[in-house]
């Protein structure tokens, strides 16, 4: 590049510079000037190019988090780790949406777990994509790093990381005979035991690692009989005993395992194949009743008889403790209110308050060098989930809205990719992307609140596919002076079949009209990416980028007639993002900034109240609502201002405005899309000290908070879910050959009650239940490295 334009690029990028520098040298003075370099903050290697890279020289806003910080925060799943990201909102769901994840990024995702439904922010595992929701939440065994990407991924990451993506990376088969096994033992009979082996099969070649997890702890809801407990309510108690306990929610019970294979087939060719699995039979989410509006038709329709006595569904079943449910997983079949009568009329039906939940999957990897500048990769992967749950949404002993939901989903993926480099002025990848799924969502919902009789069994098929052929550039103009730049075409078809089945009677409000019918959708897209980034010192580099990417389309997932059977188009964003990166004080001081615009489009809106369709209630449709701009910034600091003495902090803040509405949603101007967050900072600081008699002792503290947001399209008090602080508190000791260690570690110090997400349905069925966090905790840990 000759001079002149590299003087061009310094005059437009300097002012962003400037204001970058400035902002860092607040915080210079407080740190020695003469720091040592054996102290100096560790240099992490991402992928999010598609190559490795230090994370200083990637032009993208990333929180990555190895093995030694995941542990040290006592982080063992990924709605923990986003706990500490700015801008990422990754929480349980719970209740109706079973054992999911809802997932947003800089505002845009997803929380809805039906497969009707994508994502929004793209999740990897070894670079696999993972199509759904359910189960996400993934336990984070035997993890080499965590990559969040922030802002669109449409040409990095691919189909609908349209919110960011959460890459996960397994620890690599090294052969070297090493492995660990840890205990954890703490406060509601908490018991976690984790093991790690790698081995040699053949010196140099061929190298295997194997892991498991295995965790159970009691729930910290207690589930009691309201029948038992309120002997004059005219509920009829299932309590067979003086105890009105029936059990609890929130328990846990899982085990997991992971075994992977490495080999050196050649100087040239590497494969990796792994196997994983995890089962999950834990209780049910620690949900409760938080109101009732006794009112509306579907609290009217909820009253209950036992007997000959009628109980009214009314603010009697909200308990005075927070930690209780009067939630039964049963119901009373009533009468129909209109068409033939119910044979199953007065009989009752129950659920397991459980989740049965079976992941597994394949991974094959092939890298094979062609030669210094060109190599080859493939990626191949099967997996399979089949989840279970039910769902008790009155949350009381009466009949209201009681459910069953079962997910079976397989599907399978191939990726081929090229990466090679022209000299020293390109790095470029081209490759292919194939993708084939189909779920299965089989329910059986008793819904007397929006018509008294309505039960029915359902059993909907859903065929996805996708198609992708991509390519991504990095042009090396200088030694200081980049610009990359990708594009990625999109081809995708999903076909909902809809199916409904009457138990004991015949299908109310026209479902039977349902049968056959099929919900079509079918897209493409093009997104692309282009960044120019500028290192004006070691210290400093600055970048400038604008990217795309879209969330697939689907039809209706909840139609309560023919009439409302109605389809919604793909979603689209296009950013525009400034950013640093800065190194100072012999890399003991690290600042990434970064700011952005969001052009949000077609946004993806389930409303609650559809006018527009018939019949009008009960509804559960979504709709390309509008569009919106979102802005916000985020700061990462990560220091080591003296020896054995690290610190760590990030700020988030995020503006969500509607430039434009469709008709007859109900929205104004001044609301926002469901899970944005406004606010979002964190901190952390730990010490390690060395001990006079050997080893070292290292106290850490981690304090964040997390701001409050909406569940629903239409705000209301009632679905907000308010900001709370929190504080984790940990102190390890390691024996001088670190082959011991053991820790002491506390979550939720200060033991604040909080909801991690709510259910606003008063205007309905007249219920509001909220999902409540686990509270403070306690717990000892013991590991053995060999």
């Amino acid at each position: 590049m000759s001079l002149s334009v590299e003087n061009s690029v310094k005059r437009i990028l300097r002012p962003w510079a400037l204001v970058t520098v400035a902002t860092v040298g607040i915080a210079t003075p407080a740190f020695a000037a003469d720091s040592a370099s054996d102290n100096a903050l560790q240099e992490v290697v991402v992928t999010a190019q598609f190559r490795q890279q230090k994370l200083q020289d990637t032009p993208v806003a990333i929180t990555a988090v190895n093995a030694a910080l995941l542990e040290s925060r006592n982080q063992t799943s990924l709605a923990a780790v986003a706990a500490e990201a700015p801008n990422v909102n990754l929480r349980e769901t719970g209740g109706a949406f079973g054992p999911g994840m809802s997932a947003q990024i800089r505002g845009v995702g997803q929380s809805d777990f039906d497969p009707a439904f994508e994502p929004g922010v793209g999740i990897y595992i070894d670079d696999v994509y993972y199509s759904s929701l359910t189960g996400a939440n993934f336990d984070l065994l035997d993890l080499d790093r965590v990559e969040i990407a922030r802002g669109p991924q449409g040409v990095l990451g691919g189909r609908n990381s349209e919110g960011g993506s959460v890459k996960l990376y397994s620890q690599k088969p090294q052969g070297d005979d090493s492995g660990s096994v840890r205990g954890t033992f703490g406060s509601r009979n908490l018991l976690d035991f984790r093991a790690t082996g790698d081995f040699s099969l053949i010196k140099d070649r061929l190298f295997l690692r194997v892991s498991g997890v295995t965790k159970k702890q009691d729930g910290y809801v207690n589930r009691i009989d309201y029948g038992c407990a309120n002997p004059g309510s005219g509920v009829v108690s299932q309590a067979t005993g003086g105890d009105c306990k029936l059990g609890t929610e929130g328990g846990k019970d899982y085990s997991a395992g992971r075994a992977a294979l490495r080999w050196l087939a050649s100087d040239t060719v590497e494969v990796n194949v792994s196997a994983d699995t995890t089962i999950d039979n834990s209780e049910t989410a620690a949900v409760v009743l938080n109101a009732v509006n006794p009112v509306p038709g579907g609290a009217l329709n909820t009253a209950t008889t036992f007997g000959a006595t009628t109980v009214p569904y009314t603010s009697a079943f909200v308990p005075a403790s927070y930690n209780t449910s009067y939630a039964s997983f049963c119901a009373i079949r009533p009468q129909n209110a209109f068409g033939p009568p119910n044979s199953l009329a007065g009989t009752t039906v129950c659920f397991s308050p459980t989740t049965r939940t079976k992941v597994w999957g394949t991974n094959g990897t092939v890298d094979w060098k062609l030669s210094d500048d060109l190599s080859l990769k493939s990626i191949t992967a099967y997996r399979e989930f089949n989840s279970a749950w039910a769902n008790d949404d009155d949350v009381s002993p009466l009949t209201g809205s009681l459910g069953y939901s079962h997910l079976l989903n397989h599907s399978f993926s191939q990726e081929l990719r090229a990466n090679g480099r022209f000299t020293d002025l390109l790095n470029y990848t081209v490759g292919g992307y194939y993708f084939s799924q189909t779920t299965t969502y089989v329910t059986h919902q008793i819904l007397p609140y929006a018509v008294k009789g309505f039960e029915f069994l359902g059993n909907d098929p859903v065929v996805a596919s996708s198609y992708a052929a991509f390519a991504n550039t990095s042009w090396h103009f200088t030694d200081a002076f980049n610009v990359d730049a990708g594009v990625r075409y999109t081809k995708e078809k999903k076909d909902y079949h809809y199916s409904r089945l009457p138990v004991g009677g015949s299908l109310l409000l026209g479902l039977d009209s349902l049968n056959s019918t099929v919900g079509a959708y079918e897209g493409s897209k093009v997104d692309y990416r282009l960044n120019a980034n500028y290192r004006w010192t070691e210290q400093l580099m600055t970048y400038a980028s604008v990217s795309t990417a879209f969330k697939g389309g689907g039809s209706n997932a909840r139609p309560f007639g023919p009439g409302q059977v109605v389809p919604f188009n793909k979603e689209n964003l296009t950013a525009y993002e400034v950013g640093a990166k800065t190194d100072f004080l012999d890399r003991r001081l690290r600042v990434n900034v970064a700011a952005f615009i969001n052009k949000y489009k077609d946004i993806q809106i389930t409303l609650l109240q559809c006018p527009s369709l018939t019949p009008v209630a009960p509804c559960a449709a979504t709709f390309n609502a509008g569009d919106a701009d979102i802005k916000g910034y985020e700061v990462e600091v990560e220091a080591n201002p003296i020896d054995h003495l690290q610190f760590d902090a990030s700020y988030s803040d995020l503006s969500f405005k509607y430039t434009k509405l469709s008709a007859n949603t109900g929205l104004t101007v001044g609301q926002e899309a469901p899970g944005t967050v406004k606010d979002k900072w964190s901190t952390g600081v730990q010490y390690e000290a060395a001990l006079a008699g050997g080893g070292t002792i290292t106290p850490r503290f981690d304090y964040s908070f997390q701001g409050g947001f909406n569940t629903n399209a239409v705000f209301a008090a009632s679905n907000r879910v308010y900001g709370y602080h929190l504080g984790n508190a940990r102190v390890t000791y390691k024996s001088d050959d670190t082959k011991w260690e053991a820790a002491v570690i506390a979550s939720n110090v200060f033991d604040k009650h909080y909801y991690i997400s709510n259910f606003d349905l008063l205007a309905s069925s007249g219920a509001e239940y909220g999902l409540l966090a686990p509270p403070r905790e306690f717990s000892v840990q013991i590991k053995k490295k060999f």
